[in-house]
């Protein structure tokens, strides 16, 4: 990885992402585990750049009697080649993590934008919305024009109490 992008990865505030995508468990899981592998790779590559340390072998010429083994060894050495990986199938899965956390966070900010809509649609309708001293029937009608239906049906019957109110609000006077 380039230079930049390791710095890009290590002055992420993974505290405040995984507090801002609370509500997100799959993201913050994702997240999480890319997390975790890019830790692991790096300590990894740390440990290959340690341990790649040239062996001396006219030294342990010098210090053993049996230079047929330091020879043999040597011989091993230097028939050891790097293999190489082939990192397109490595490649192919960080994609595919890519765009699905991509459509993921794209999919977030669509439904935070569709809150922040509602929200600020509630703010306005509660900001206009008169106090309820100051409501009339007339308005009542307008709002839910079924009240009429239903008291008219009650008249009809004969029924001047409305079902539940007593057990709602019972009577306080004593008998």
């Amino acid at each position: 990885m380039s230079t930049a992008g390791r710095k890009f990865l290590t002055s992420i505030n993974w505290p405040v992402i995984n507090s801002v995508l609370s509500k997100h468990t799959e993201i913050t899981k994702s997240l999480g585990s890319f997390r975790k592998g890019y830790e692991e790779a790096e300590r990894q590559l740390t440990q290959l750049k340690e341990a790649d340390r040239p062996v001396d072998f006219e030294h342990y010429r010098r210090v053993l009697k049996n230079t047929d083994i330091v020879d043999k060894l040597e011989k091993i050495a230097k028939s050891q080649q790097i293999a190489k990986v082939d990192l397109q199938s490595q490649l192919q899965t960080i994609a595919a993590f890519e765009a699905k956390a991509v459509a993921s966070a794209e999919l977030y900010v669509k439904e935070t934008q569709a809150n922040l809509a509602d929200l600020s649609e509630t703010i306005k309708n509660i900001e206009e919305a008169r106090p309820i001293t100051q409501l009339t029937v007339e308005d009542v009608v307008k709002a839910k024009p079924e009240v009429v239906q239903k008291t008219e049906e009650m008249v009809r019957k004969g029924k001047f109490t409305v079902d539940g109110y007593d057990e709602k609000f019972p009577s306080l006077s004593l008998m």
